[in-house]
């Protein structure tokens, strides 16, 4: 019986090979990859599937005619909203809590550099880099900004200025600018760059500037002074290479009105002055508010004033630090270069977390919502960028035209599908390559939105992760912003409609009220208008224009 059956089974074989020839051997390999790649070559998903799926946690309570409110899953509801940086002071016990400190205290950490968990510094203090034109790079260390600091306010203070307008673009200037005055006293009030002369004069007079620092020759000075003549002191910063030029010149008519120096005037005079520690302020001692200036895109001669407290700041600050995952925050390796104005509240709150981190910074004035992506990487190479909207979208056009090949098009659905499956791929032959991408779009604005298919797309031409978040003025920080691990995308991935915006940050709670034409019930997912309330919203509260929806991932994105 065994003998009939081995036989059967020899002939089986020998007909099997009789007819064997090479279309079966490439079936046969063809199968056997398939059966073997996915032993080798599979990924674990960045994040767990189930982590996603409820991204904000929500009251069990609705008021009549409102959303529940949500939350970060950081502070649930009962417990308080994230409101600042936990600062220890030397000599506190170990298991008491921190003060939430403000910006003086980010700078101390500037200073003080990397620490251990017993706090004892264990590396060296990040750099503030200059980065100017496609060659010239310069490091500054962080005790020579700390002289210019000091000098500055010293300046500052010696004067009696109250209000300070800092009119200039991304640059060490300016972070000496803010911190200066932040240190001694006075207000400071960031004034978007490059904007026509009365449009700058409106915005001081209603601010009641008695101080600008401005780049040298950004300004006509006879015309702001005819316009606002309120204005008694302006320092000009000047480019090495127009140093040698008179501008302490008072024009003429204006008389002894105002006071003129130049920048390098004031740090050269006090070069030799011991001046590279901090200034002895208590902490219980309050620390001005910081003003920041919207501008209208489309009418100039719309402005909004918005004043943040220290408290609103660094609440943002600490909520926007604890949102990213442990093992991808910003730390002593990473160079953070915003490509945004620092003037945008977003831009800055970022460029302060990274700051508190230990992390370089690195600074140059061609920056703008409109800033090319290449410039990036001209003299440096950057680990963390903020990007705008319109900067990204830009990338995203001349990507896709770029790669239009049938080769490129077939290595762009692998490496999407990798997204689609939760693994970040890895993108081969890009020498310039962050790790981290933060992009915004400000509530009612003109800013570009962009789509789910641009979002994973531009994840697939950088390498980056993306942090797409919904900021408003009258919130420090985001609102929102997308969980760095979030790679899906809407079931019609060629949808127009904007990606989401992931949930809320620790710092603010929102809820969304109905509107004549959104209802919401029990059963459906709402929609309405945008209500955000915490620690870092100004004043406490904010009303967002626009309608907004709570997607069924408890994540929030645009309504219809």
């Amino acid at each position: 019986m065994s003998s009939s059956l081995l036989q059967q089974l020899d002939a089986q074989l020998d007909s099997l090979f009789a007819g064997w020839n090479i279309y079966t051997t490439l079936i046969c390999i063809v199968l056997g990859l398939y059966l073997v790649y996915p032993l080798f070559y599979y990924t674990e998903p960045d994040t767990h599937p189930m982590l996603l799926a409820r991204q904000s946690s929500n009251s069990y309570v609705r008021q009549p005619g409102e959303s529940a409110i949500y939350r970060s899953l950081e502070t649930p509801h009962g417990y308080s909203l994230k409101s600042g940086l936990n600062v220890k002071d030397p000599g506190a016990p170990k298991w008491s809590s921190g003060r939430d400190g403000d910006l003086r205290d980010i700078w101390a950490q500037v200073l003080k550099g990397p620490t251990g968990p017993d706090g004892n510094p264990n590396g060296s203090p990040g750099k503030i880099i200059s980065v100017l034109g496609k060659e010239e790079v310069i490091e500054h260390q962080t005790s020579e900004v700390m002289h210019d600091i000091n000098s500055l306010g010293h300046h500052l203070q010696s004067h009696g200025r109250r209000h300070v307008a800092i009119y200039l673009p991304n640059s060490v200037e300016m972070v000496v600018s803010l911190f200066a005055a932040t240190l001694y006293g006075v207000t400071p009030i960031l004034v978007p760059f490059d904007h026509p002369v009365h449009v700058i004069a409106s915005i001081v007079r209603n601010t009641k500037t008695d101080c600008i620092i401005a780049a040298a020759g950004s300004l006509p000075l006879d015309g702001l002074l005819q316009l606002y003549p309120g204005l008694k002191h302006v320092i000009w910063v000047a480019e090495r290479s127009s140093r040698h030029m008179d501008w302490n010149e008072v024009p003429e008519g204006v008389g002894g009105k105002v006071e003129i120096i130049v920048w390098h005037e004031i740090v050269e005079e006090k070069r030799n002055s011991a001046l590279t520690e901090l200034p002895s302020t208590s902490s219980e001692s309050p620390s001005p508010n910081v003003i920041t200036i919207s501008i209208s895109a489309t009418d100039p001669e719309k402005h909004e004033v918005v004043e943040f407290t220290q408290k609103n700041l660094v609440a943002a600050v600490a909520a926007q630090i604890s949102a990213l995952p442990v093992s991808q925050r910003l730390g002593p390796s990473d160079i953070l270069l915003p490509l945004t104005p620092l003037t945008d509240q977003y831009s800055l709150t970022v460029t302060l977390a990274a700051l508190f981190s230990n992390s370089s910074i690195a600074l140059s004035s061609v920056s703008g919502l409109t800033a090319d992506y290449v410039v990036a990487f001209r003299s440096i190479t950057p680990s963390v960028l903020i990007a705008s909207t319109q900067t990204l979208s830009t990338l995203h056009s001349e990507k896709a035209t770029a790669q239009a090949g049938l080769m490129q098009k077939i290595d762009h659905w692998r490496r999407a599908r990798s997204l689609a499956a939760g693994s970040m791929p890895r993108v081969a032959g890009i020498t310039a390559k962050p790790r981290l991408i933060y992009t915004f779009e400000r509530a009612a604005s003109d800013s570009t939105s962009l789509t789910n298919s641009q979002v994973s797309d531009l994840r697939v031409y950088t390498g980056a992760h993306i942090i797409n978040a919904f900021t408003a003025t009258g919130v420090a920080g985001a609102i929102s912003q997308t969980n760095l691990f979030d790679y899906r995308t809407c079931d019609d991935l060629d949808s127009p409609v904007p990606a989401h915006y992931g949930p809320p940050l620790s710092s603010v709670e929102i809820k969304l009220i109905e509107t004549p034409g959104h209802k919401s019930t029990d059963e459906n997912f709402v929609e309405g208008q945008l209500i955000v309330e915490g620690p870092a919203v100004a004043g406490g509260t904010a009303t967002i224009d626009g309608v907004m929806k709570i997607t069924d991932n408890n994540t929030l994105c645009y309504g219809r």
